[in-house]
């Protein structure tokens, strides 16, 4: 039975002061969440398990820093689609082991022009508990736009994406060992764009 990480989703909460408005779980065998936690703070391998990665930009690479600001670069429909992010804080543990990393989302941008601003914050907190039954967990917190409220459940959708995208990706592709040397390329993508926000109306 998957349990253990809603002891790590306690202390979640309690830093926050407010409960997530969603929180997502997925169970990996220890080994596998060695290798998510290994790969997820280290940006050098998003590019292999992120699929809103295929460039990753940023002023210093290998692991993440706080305070470290990055940009994820995708094409779809031959556009060229940017996620903009920050790295909060980051916290490790050894008992239990544990790797917790908190982003905050900076906004989009579709071919150089700010999009996306119906979704007024988003804020995500990447738990990997290392342990016989540990696994990923994201808890996500976002606030919509006033002028938008009205596209409540459609916003509420697309900042659900986020946080699921990356927890598919991360256990899906994160699982396995990847190089640090593996070239940052920016490959097209066929695909709706899911995982785009955007402003209604358009």
């Amino acid at each position: 039975m998957y349990t253990v990480p809603q002891v790590l989703e306690k202390e979640i909460v309690g830093r926050s002061m407010t409960a997530p408005n969603r929180v997502w779980r997925t169970p990996l065998e220890r080994s596998f969440s060695e290798r998510a936690a290994s790969n997820l703070l280290n940006l050098d391998t998003w590019p292999i398990w992120n699929s809103s990665a295929q460039r990753v930009l940023s002023s210093s690479k290998g692991n993440l820093q706080i305070n470290q600001r990055f940009d994820l670069h995708r094409v779809e429909r031959q556009r060229l689609i940017e996620e903009l992010w920050e790295v909060l804080d980051i916290r490790k543990g050894e008992d239990p082991s544990f790797l917790e990393i908190e982003f905050q989302w900076l906004g989009q941008q579709r071919n150089g022009i700010p999009v996306a601003t119906a979704l007024k914050s988003l804020r995500m907190t990447v738990t990997v508990l290392c342990e016989d039954e540990g696994g990923v967990e994201i808890a996500a917190w976002w606030e919509i736009s006033s002028w938008h409220r009205f596209f409540r459940g459609r916003i509420d959708s697309q900042a659900k994406a986020f946080a699921q995208q990356w927890l598919n990706d991360l256990t899906s592709n994160g699982t396995q060992p990847i190089e640090d040397s593996q070239p940052l390329t920016m490959l097209e993508k066929e695909g709706e764009d899911s995982k785009t926000v955007g402003d209604e109306g358009e």
